[in-house]
């Protein structure tokens, strides 16, 4: 019932904001409603394709906009999953795995938690926003987004995400105060705080951004957790290709649970090129690997953070896609490491069916090196259909 008081307490303060704020602005609509409704069939198995099970996901999302005025504005974003079939019958606390959520309010809640049923909601977004010509400050559950790659962000300090789990194409977020000043020649100045459940957890940076030599730079330093952060990143352009990188290097603080200092860092270079085709390579250095590796059947959800992007110290990761129609693509993505010969397949095939009806099939194979063999240790097949309104 506390799931649902928080829905309602929420509704109820927008909408008379909203209503008040009809007067003010008539050219603004007051209240946006979109989202979809999702459905994925998956089959899991390992090495051989007749040990298999399979689960089913109807994943919905709603995203409610309430613009107050053309400066004040508020977002209410809720996720709804059930889950099915064999597959969450052989994953021991699926629901209990699920319902955890990096935000100092509880705002999830598991309807239905039963062995092979799981039937799950939470609001990953609730904030009231702030915005003009040289402000933009932002208070509640949001995405602060600091990362510039596509695949491993060494800078994304406050909510990083797994790039495996393809069906949150939101990525989390986090209960959070951001204030952003935007400055003369396109350079921005943005402090962020994100309070963490215990006084160990808190995360607190600044990041300036500016425009050189053609590059957008980025600088950030400040607090992650149990230790100090100093980062920074670029984006521009080597003659037709794209180039990108970011690193953070994390000190730990006195007393720190893990007293060695770490060091990420992402590169990554693309291309489009007049056939339609698009090609990106991507690598990440990890001082501090776990080694650690448990394929997760690609959407469950993981526990990453800006210091452990991936298990390995050296990853590769490079992704193409061909556009056969206009309606219609293939993606191919593969990653690997040298820790064991470790290689992730990620093929997709992506048809756009209808104006809000998209159609997609996707794969992820793993494979590794294990007691002197070369072994697959598990691959799945998703089938996933989108209504979006």
């Amino acid at each position: 019932m506390k799931f649902c008081n928080y829905i309602f307490g929420c509704l109820i303060y927008l909408i008379p904001i909203s209503v008040i704020g009809q007067t003010q602005d008539a050219k603004i609509p007051k209240v946006e409603l979109s989202g979809y409704i999702k459905d994925i069939q998956s089959t899991y198995f390992i090495r051989k394709i007749d040990s298999n099970s399979s689960s089913n996901l109807i994943h919905n999302r709603l995203n409610l906009k309430f613009n107050v005025s053309s400066k004040f504005s508020g977002r209410l974003e809720v996720r709804n999953r059930i889950f099915y079939g064999e597959q969450i019958k052989q994953t021991p606390n699926f629901g209990t795995i699920i319902n955890q959520y990096n935000g100092i309010l509880k705002l999830s809640h598991l309807w239905v938690n039963e062995k092979s049923f799981v039937a799950h909601s939470v609001i990953d977004r609730m904030l009231i926003q702030y915005s003009d010509n040289t402000w933009n400050i932002t208070i509640g559950r949001q995405r602060i987004n600091w990362g510039i790659n596509n695949v491993w962000n060494p800078n994304d300090i406050f909510n990083a995400y797994d790039f495996l789990d393809f069906d949150y194409e939101e990525r989390p977020g986090n209960d959070a105060v951001r204030i952003q000043h935007y400055l003369k020649n396109n350079s921005t100045v943005e402090i962020a705080y994100k309070p963490g459940k215990n006084s160990d957890k808190h995360t607190a940076a600044l990041l300036y951004k500016f425009n050189k030599w053609k590059y957008d730079f980025q600088i950030l330093s400040g607090t992650f957790e149990q230790d100090y952060v100093l980062g920074g990143g670029w984006a521009g352009s080597i003659k037709d290709a794209g180039f990108k990188g970011e690193f953070s290097y994390f000190i730990p603080q006195k007393g720190a649970s893990e007293p060695n200092e770490s060091f990420s860092m992402s590169l990554m270079a693309d291309r489009t090129f007049k056939n339609d085709l698009y090609i990106s390579l991507a690598t990440l250095y990890n001082s501090s690997p776990t080694n650690i590796f448990i394929p997760n059947g690609g959407f469950y959800g993981s526990n990453l953070t800006a210091k452990s992007l991936f298990p390995f110290r050296y990853n590769v990761y490079t992704t193409v896609v061909k556009t056969i129609s206009p309606i219609s693509s293939i993606t191919v993505s593969v990653i690997y490491s040298p820790h064991q010969n470790t290689l992730i397949l990620f093929p997709t095939f992506a048809w756009n069916v209808a104006t809000n009806f998209d159609l997609d099939f996707t794969a992820q194979s793993f494979f590794t090196r294990q007691q002197n063999s070369y072994n697959n240790l598990s691959s799945a097949v998703f089938i996933r259909s989108r209504w979006s309104f």
